[in-house]
């Protein structure tokens, strides 16, 4: 059940939920109105208004969606590079406890031996360095993608058209 309208005083701008009342009543089409140029001068203020309201609830909304995933973007990058940097911090002790050993290796085929580990660890910190490297790369190509795509919703285009224009008699 409704609850009783209240009714504004006469040229009081009404509200968009006071609007949507007005279209639950019963009407009919008795007339063609003209408005006056007092009212249509009001009506466009209001217009003027609502799409400023709007446009700055628009800026907000996506101002909250860019926090977030820059957030998310940011919390990503973070978890990636730790993983890596432990990544990379294990391959180092393993590396320098391989140097030790081929050090300390007591005939020249163990040091031979040693040395190739020492090689291929160095290879895999090399690649380990390269993931690293691609990651963060990866985290600047989505937070440009990112910019490219809050840029895009920056230029939207807000187009008008008066579809019909509704003077309501209460009785």
């Amino acid at each position: 059940m409704l609850e009783p309208l209240k009714l504004a005083p006469f040229g009081a701008v009404l509200d968009d939920s006071e609007c949507r009342r007005l279209f639950d009543l019963p009407g009919f089409q008795e007339n063609e109105s003209k408005a006056t140029p007092a009212i249509k001068k009001q009506m466009d203020q209001a217009i003027n208004v609502r799409r400023l309201q709007l446009m700055e609830e628009m800026t907000t909304r996506n101002s909250k969606w860019f926090d977030n995933e820059m957030d998310k973007l940011d919390h990503w990058a973070e978890d990636r590079r730790s993983t890596l940097k432990v990544k990379l911090a294990e391959l180092d002790d393993t590396l320098k406890e391989a140097r030790k050993a081929a050090r300390l290796a007591p005939t020249l085929p163990d040091k031979l031996e040693r040395q190739r580990e020492v090689r291929s660890l160095e290879a895999k910190r090399d690649e380990a360095w390269r993931d690293y490297d691609q990651a963060s790369r990866e985290v600047d190509r989505q937070k440009d993608a990112l910019l490219d795509e809050i840029s895009r919703r920056l230029e939207q285009v807000i187009e008008q058209e008066p579809l019909f224009t509704l003077q309501w008699s209460l009785q």
